[in-house]
Order: C-alpha cells, then structure tokens, then sequence
C-alpha cells in the first residue's frame, strides 16, 4: 500500500476516487422509514467543508475533539473532518456515568466538543467547564452565543479542496480511546494513523471476500474504536454501511438492508436466539414439532461439516427439506448473510453450535484495547469453534510461564495516556502482557483460557474460572445474566437477572418457582466439578444495565459493580449456608 495512504484520510480521498458514485453510507431521518443513499464523492466533499469550518472556528493541529452523538452518519463526518484538519478523535457515550465523562475529559483536555443536544452540552460544561467551541448536532433557532450549529457548518459554502490545514501524517496521532473499564477505571490509550490503518489491512487480509458494493450495519456505539474501525474497514472495501441507532431496531430492518456480513457482540446474538426460542414457543404444536426437527437436522449436518466427515445417509437425505424450513429462519437477517463476526467476549460454544445448525455461522474474533490490531480471528476458510481463529500476521505471540498471553507487534501501544508511570503492562521485551491465558493447539488456533483478573480462588484453594460456569446458565430461557462470584469464599454462588417480561419474574416469590429455579440452575451446571457448581443462586428481575455501571458500552459484565449492588445479598447467602454442608439444591435468595 502506497505510503501515502497510512492516514485515514488518504484512505477516504482514495475511496472517493475509485468509486465516487458508489454509496458509501445509508440511513434514516428521525421519524421516516424511507433509507437515503449517501456516496463517496459526497462524504468526502462534506468532509472538506466540515473539515475546512472546523479550522474557521479555531480548531488547530493536535486539539482534542470529543464527540457524543448518536450511531449516525454525522459522527463519522466529524470524526474525518476532525483527522483532516490533523485533529485527534475522543469518541463519548451519553450513556456513560457522569464520573466516567469527567475522567476522559480531564485527561484528554479536549478543546472542540461535538454533542446532539444543549441539553448534552450543559451536561459536559458542568463536568468541564474548559471547552473553548461547542457544536450542537440539533436545529435551534437559539443557540447561545459561541455555541455553532453543526447542520449550519455542513451546509457551509463547500470547499474547494481540503482544508488549509497541514495533512496529517502516519505518525500523527489520531485518537485516544478507553479501556472498557470493566476492571476499574477506564484507562486511556492513544492511537496513530498508521495504527488505525494496520488494524483496517489486518480486517482485508482476514476478509477479503468483502468488497465494493457489499453490506454492513453500523449499529453499535460509535464512541467504542470497534465500530469505527469496522466503518474504516467498509470504507478501504468500498462497501456500503448502513447506520441503525436503536439496537432494538436491527432485526426488524436485517431482512430490508440485506447485510453481506453482520458483526455483533455475543449479547446481541444471544438475545437472537432467546428470541427465536420465544417465538417458537408461540407456534402452533405442529410448526413447533417441524422447525425443531428440521433445527436438528440442521445442526447434525453443520457438526459434520465441522468435523470434516459426510453426514449419515439419513440426514443427507432429509437436510434439503429441512433445510428450506430453517431458510423462512435464516430469512431473518437478510437473504444476502455470508457471515456474522462476534467480539468483545467468548460466545457459547453451544449457542455458536445452535445457530450453525440453523446455517448461520458466527466466526469469533479475538483483540484487546491495547493493540489496535485484532489479535486473533476466526475465517470462513478456517474456524474452529470455542477457539478465536489464527492470529493475524504481524502479532508475535508468546506465553509466560503461567499461560499468559504475551503480545508484540506494530499495532501495540506505547503505554496509557497521560500515565506518569511507565505501564507494566509490557514488558522489558516489549510484549505486552494481554491479561489472558491463553494457548494454541497443534493447528495453530489460539484458544482463551480465562482473564486473570476473573479467575479466582475460594477459600478452600481450589481455582474458579467464572466464565464458563455463566455461560452455562445462560442458556435458560429466563436467565438475562449471570454472574459467578466467590473469591475466598468456601464456595461460589451465582447472580442471575431474569430476561425481562419472562413469567418467571412475575412468580418470583412464590417457593414453586425458587424451587423450580434452583433445580433448573443447578441441572445446568451439573458438568462442572463440585467445587465449581454455585452453593447458592441470588435472583433478580432487575437487569444489568449501562448507566448503572454494571455494563460497559460492549454489553460485558464489570463485577465489582455487580458485586457493590448486591452486597447484602450475598452476605446473606454465606450466613444462610454457613452452619450446614451444601445441599443438592442450593437456596434462591431473591433480590430487588
């Protein structure tokens, strides 16, 4: 790749003269559902013009500019218009705490903040109030004074070219993300443009069936670097991103967008299959009998194509009947899907295993905060499910003499933003030490072993790894989350939140019901070893949520939080358990 394209946007510049007519972005006006068409040429001349106003209003080269606003197409025109005009990107989520917000706006100082509301800027102001210019996505007719409208920057007189700032260079920084701070605080980590680029090739060489004209869907925050690579990526492809900002929203438009590959987090996919189950539920008894056969047969034909062996004669013979009932399910997600991708956390095997069998393949992908880089992803050429694929080229794996992950590469930071220490998250070496254990087997698939920061011990010594143990009880129908806990304590319990509207919340108090979850929950963990099987189950039917703190942007579990909420909880089942040996039903304790 020609030097001149290591920046992001030489990347679009690029893009926009290859393919000026192809439509890079689609979306919705607020209230319509008609899908407007956006093309290359067209982001790129609004990027000019923002870019250009952004450096009128006294944005200069090195400035810090925040943006909150929606999953739309505007964050991306600011965010280029930003890096153009050789500014560094800080993506925020009005869904954040208000701690959280007042820890990256103190370290990263950002000097330009782009937000949707007043409202969301008096908010900011109040946290920091040293912002010099303020944009406001929303129509006013009364903006205070020194507060600019953003829809009145983008219909500005358009450039004749690109700003008259300097053109960023590869080494120029490009944006400060954050840690998910599902450990505690988030940390801060900043980002070149020839990082950003390595982790866009990384995408291509893994993927290069996607091309000009393919789908994608931008639905998750665009704050979180994850999605906006994934939009970097569809940019170097050409292929057009279709931007969705309610998540709930997805699947009711999937059929009309027709996504060529669909990426998502493993809450989402899920909540996609909790949602087939519900819905089965409510068919008829003969529709019910037909696609759950017509499922098993499908997911005995997928596990011998994992296997590399041919299906038994009778399911190669009734796989293709079964095979157009689970295309009226397929359906759902569009005719076009060649594949899903899943990040951020481990899927399930069972449910990566379930949705196969219904012809959906989901390939996992493995990466950290700290390499800009995907690590590790799955192929549609080479998966191997539980795994999280090969690692991509210019990641140099090792593995420390407990089984951690150690990684060195280009895409590795240099060390936490604005840290007055160095960061003993890398070593003399340089291999940055992921947190993971992990180990690749004789194929070369890298397999995660647990975060040591979740793996625990009770104070009978013996070793948890929580992760599995949740997944497990996940796939009850009525459990939303689960959370396993235990650390020097004679044994674990488990937390679990019960999948809004469920009929279980509603009896909840009713000792039927304890019983039945307590039976249910510890049928579900009867694999695991004695020690590793919850004593207790703590059950509420309130969820987990973001603005609570107990999730981060990504849907992953943050367990100190968790853990804070339902302190008297938990101590309450220690006591209750604490004078007798653990019975084969644990107690349910209910919990507000």
């Amino acid at each position: 790749m020609d030097t001149l394209q290591h920046t992001v946007p030489a990347r679009l510049r690029a893009r926009a003269s290859s393919s000026p007519t192809a439509v890079a972005y689609m979306f919705r006006q607020s209230g319509s559902d008609e899908w407007q068409a956006v093309t290359w040429r067209s982001v790129l001349d609004t990027v000019d013009t923002l870019s250009s106003e952004l450096v009128r209003v006294g944005l200069r080269a090195g400035d810090r500019v925040a943006i909150m606003l929606p999953t739309c197409p505007e964050w991306e025109y600011c965010q280029q218009a930003t890096l153009a005009a050789g500014g560094v990107v800080v993506g925020l989520d009005s869904h954040d705490s208000d701690p959280n917000l007042l820890h990256v706006l103190t370290l990263t100082k950002p000097r330009l903040l782009i937000v949707q509301t007043m409202a969301e800027l008096d908010r900011l102001r109040a946290l920091f109030p040293s912002i010099d210019i303020a944009i406001v996505a929303e129509r006013s007719d009364s903006l205070p004074s020194g507060v600019h409208g953003l829809a009145e920057l983008l219909e500005a007189v358009p450039a004749s070219g690109p700003s008259s700032a300097p053109s960023p260079q590869p080494d120029d920084l490009a944006s400060i993300i954050f840690t998910s701070g599902s450990t505690g605080q988030p940390k801060g980590i900043a980002y070149t443009h020839r990082q950003l680029v390595l982790a866009i090739d990384g995408l291509i060489e893994r993927f290069p069936s996607v091309r000009e004209g393919d789908r994608l869907v931008c639905w998750l925050p665009i704050a979180n670097l994850f999605q906006r690579v994934l939009n970097m990526f569809a940019m170097s492809c050409g292929a057009t991103s279709y931007f969705v900002d309610k998540p709930e929203e997805v699947v009711p438009l999937a059929p009309g967008i027709r996504p060529t590959l669909f990426v998502g987090v493993p809450r989402f996919f899920e909540k996609l299959h909790g949602g087939l189950i519900t819905e089965l539920s409510h068919r008829p008894a003969p529709a019910r009998a037909l696609v759950r056969a017509a499922w098993a047969i499908g997911c005995r034909h997928a596990a011998a194509a994992r296997a590399g062996t041919p299906p038994p004669l009778w399911c190669r013979l009734l796989f293709p009947a079964a095979d157009r009932v689970l295309a009226r399910i397929r359906a759902l997600m569009g005719a076009n899907l060649q594949f899903m991708a899943s990040g951020s956390a481990p899927m399930p095997r069972w449910l990566l295993k379930r949705l196969h069998g219904l012809g959906w393949i989901v390939l996992e992908a493995y990466g950290i905060s700290e390499n800009v880089m995907p690590i590790a992803f799955n192929t549609l050429q080479h998966f191997r499910f539980g795994s999280v694929g090969k690692p991509l080229p210019g990641n140099e794996l090792r593995f420390a003499d407990d089984g951690e992950l150690l990684v060195r590469g280009p895409g590795v930071f240099q060390g936490y933003y604005a840290s007055p220490t160095i960061t003993d998250a890398l070593d003399a070496d340089g291999f940055l030490h992921t947190g993971d254990y992990a180990h690749l087997d004789a194929d070369g698939f890298l397999w995660l072993d647990g975060r040591k920061s979740e793996i625990f011990k009770t104070s009978t010594g013996r070793r948890v790894a929580p992760v599995p143990v949740e997944a497990a009880l996940q796939t009850l129908d009525w459990v939303d989350h689960a959370v396993v806990i235990g650390r020097n304590r004679p044994y674990p319990i488990a937390i679990l939140t019960i999948t809004p509207h469920h009929r279980v919340a509603v009896a909840l108090s009713e000792p039927a019901t304890r019983a039945a979850i307590a039976a249910e929950a510890t049928q579900a963990c009867r694999h695991f070893p004695d020690y590793q099987q919850p004593g207790a189950f703590i059950v509420s039917p309130s969820p987990l949520a973001v603005a609570s703190g107990e999730l981060t942007f990504n849907q992953k579990i943050r367990r100190t939080p968790i853990e804070n909420r339902f302190r008297a909880q938990i101590e309450q089942a220690y006591r209750r358990t604490a004078s007798q040996t653990r019975k084969p039903t644990p107690p349910v304790i209910e919990a507000p």
